[in-house]
């Protein structure tokens, strides 16, 4: 056990804390821009120096609680750097808002949370993340300023209110049937061998919490709303960081530490059922929605589904969890921001398809950047998402799980129904808006990010095509 604090462990999260306390002592001067550029700089440099340290640095455990180095260190720079796109997307929205400075230091402080969430070794740690994510959260949502995005939080926060309740206890289970012992390295045999209800309850809890995380189904009821009635650039970090680092921290209590040997069944029986219920209900719903940030809402869900099917295929499902969230992650942040320049673009958007029709003939970069990142999230090839979701069908085969895989290729046909009909509604229909009579702009930073984001994601799904994905998951494995 390393006692002492390497530069991978500390330097990163040090980065992005200390831009958040100088962007907020801009604000204090009444210097709001200047407050968003010290707050993206911090995040953008944090996420640089993650990457960097991550391949320069032996893999270890920073005082037995904080794991560093490899995919330890580099996912958290991919979450660090998403968070910095977001802030930047939204840097007018931000620069302008008398509570601008504190929603982007939020989105900040939550990559710090996601960071801890993901790398953490100890339980302590563990229930001071999720519960450090599920403040930003809600503060996020609230932040909109609109009286929906308040009774969505108000929602949101009396549900998390429960979640968090019962993940305490699924956590002082853990520890009271691991003889006292918070980490998750000494702890984790003495609770794999036993053989109880205290500790399939712990289980069960342990299990439930990460999937109110995740927004999986039966626990999803919050992500819906969440996402509509959140800005675009809060739902951008919403929908990727916190699922990175829950998805990947689950993956290692599951997998690598806690709830092994006898527990193993149980935990896959548990994965299984949440995972295919989350993909049925989140594709069939997402088919019916109207509102765009609704739809991904409910993309969300089924995206969670494979995931979770990805855990539960054992060590076949380890390379395949990795791969898929971290296209994942990247195209759901795409799609959200580009709904932030589809509103810069069309002002008076009233966040529907109809509402968007024609769009990319208004903007044909906005046109293809939405298309990019709706195509990824539905798996087609050439881009980033083919590839996850190839992984979680592969690891399923290698499992025997052929009625799971059958499952999962009937949800992703059934999901295109709903991005599909986004990118129709850009490129095939008619608007009943007169764009050349409206007071729309360019897209400014938000669609800069987007076509940055449209590049990142054709180029995840175009370059393992040549070197191998081999060379993509070595920078992210654990």
């Amino acid at each position: 056990m390393d006692l002492a604090l390497p530069l991978a462990a500390w330097l990163v999260p040090v980065l992005v804390v200390g831009g958040v306390v100088l962007g907020l002592v801009a604000d204090a001067l009444d210097r709001r821009p200047s407050a968003i550029v010290l707050i993206a700089l911090g995040l953008g440099g944090a996420s640089v120096a993650g990457f960097v340290l991550s391949g320069s640095t032996q893999p270890g455990i920073a005082m037995g609680v904080l794991a560093y180095g490899s995919g330890f260190t580099a996912l958290p720079a991919l979450g660090y750097g998403l968070a910095a796109l977001a802030v930047i997307a939204g840097f007018r929205r931000y620069a302008t808002a008398d509570r601008g400075p504190g929603m982007a230091a939020l989105i900040a402080l939550g990559s710090v949370f996601a960071h801890a969430l993901l790398a953490g070794l100890d339980l302590i740690v563990l229930f001071v993340s999720l519960s450090g994510l599920a403040v930003v959260a809600y503060a996020l949502v609230a932040g909109a300023g609109t009286r929906r995005a308040e009774e969505s939080a108000v929602r949101y926060f009396v549900q998390g209110t429960i979640a968090s309740g019962l993940t305490l206890y699924g956590l002082a289970l853990v520890f009271g049937l691991t003889g006292g012992d918070a980490s998750f390295l000494t702890g984790s045999s003495a609770l794999g061998s036993v053989e109880s209800r205290p500790a399939l309850l712990a289980l069960a809890l342990v299990l439930s919490a990460f999937a109110f995380k995740l927004g999986a189904f039966p626990f999803h009821a919050w992500v819906p709303d969440a996402y509509e009635n959140a800005d675009s650039t809060s739902a951008a970090f919403l929908s990727s960081v916190p699922k990175l680092a829950a998805l990947v921290a689950l993956l290692v209590i599951v997998r690598g530490t806690l709830f092994q040997a006898d527990l193993f069944a149980s935990a896959t029986s548990l994965l299984v059922a949440i995972g295919v219920g989350s993909l049925l209900f989140g594709s069939f719903g997402m088919v019916r929605q109207q509102s765009v940030a609704r739809l991904l809402g409910y993309s969300g869900i089924a995206q969670v589904g494979y995931g979770l099917l990805a855990i539960s295929s054992g060590d076949a499902g380890i390379q395949a969890t990795i791969v898929f969230i971290v296209t994942y992650a990247v195209g759901a942040s795409a799609a959200f921001i580009a709904l932030e320049a589809v509103g810069r673009v069309r002002p008076e958007w009233d966040g529907t398809r109809a509402g968007m029709a024609g769009i990319a003939r208004r903007s044909p970069l906005l046109g293809v950047a939405l298309t990019v990142a709706m195509l990824s999230l539905t798996g087609i090839p050439l881009f980033a998402g083919f590839w996850g979701k190839l992984h979680v069908f592969a690891a399923l085969l290698s499992n025997d799980s052929v009625v799971l895989a059958i499952v999962a290729g009937v949800a992703a046909v059934v999901s295109f129904g709903g991005y599909g009909s986004v990118i129709r509604a850009a490129y095939f229909e008619d608007s009943n808006v007169n764009d050349d009579e409206t007071v729309g702009e360019w897209g400014g930073s938000p669609l800069v990010v987007s076509i940055v984001l449209a590049l990142a994601i054709l180029a995840l799904g175009i370059v393992p095509l040549l070197t191998g994905i081999s060379r993509v998951y070595a920078l992210f494995s654990l």
